[in-house]
């Protein structure tokens, strides 16, 4: 009897937040549920960030999950995008810690790595080595998704099942 694994993915940001729930059974994944968190500019960091701890919250209760993998920070060139990224990475991470779920962090080269993109593919690429390597996927979906399930795919790539549970 083969034992499934489910992961939350996430593809953090302030205006959108991707989310990724995905089983791996007998090497095989299947897509349980995605979702993207959008806010505005225009609105409170404080609400933004409840609205991304709420809605992660919410899939982790939801979907039973109790392994989380996230992007990590890339700063790049432009700090204040990385500061703010860094809200929320830390409004995710706290959802996950206050439900006793487990979070591992992937840079965004090893993430495209993981799903066969190589460390330099773009968001496209990523999108088509994700529809061969995992079932139940619509025809299109959200990047901010996409990305959230590379990510999922990446920490399941990355340990043996019997790590996780």
């Amino acid at each position: 009897m083969s034992r499934v694994v489910r992961v939350l993915g996430v593809d953090p940001g302030m205006a959108s937040t991707g989310l990724a729930v995905i089983d791996q059974e007998s090497g095989r994944f299947r897509l349980i549920h995605y979702s993207v968190l959008r806010s505005s500019p225009r609105e409170a960091l404080t609400v933004r960030l409840q609205r991304i701890h709420l809605g992660v919250r919410d899939v982790i209760e939801g979907h039973g999950v109790r392994n989380m993998a996230i992007e990590r920070v890339y700063v790049g060139k432009n700090v204040r995008s990385a500061l703010t990224l860094g809200h929320a990475r830390a409004a995710s991470i706290l959802s996950a810690a206050l439900e006793g779920v487990e979070v591992a962090e992937y840079t965004p080269t090893e993430v495209k790595r993981a799903v066969g993109a190589g460390g330099a593919g773009d968001k496209d690429q990523v999108w088509r080595m994700v529809r061969m390597l995992v079932s139940g996927l619509p025809e299109k979906i959200p990047v901010d998704a996409s990305d959230a399930i590379a990510i999922a795919i990446c920490h399941l790539n990355r340990y043996s099942v019997g790590r996780l549970h």
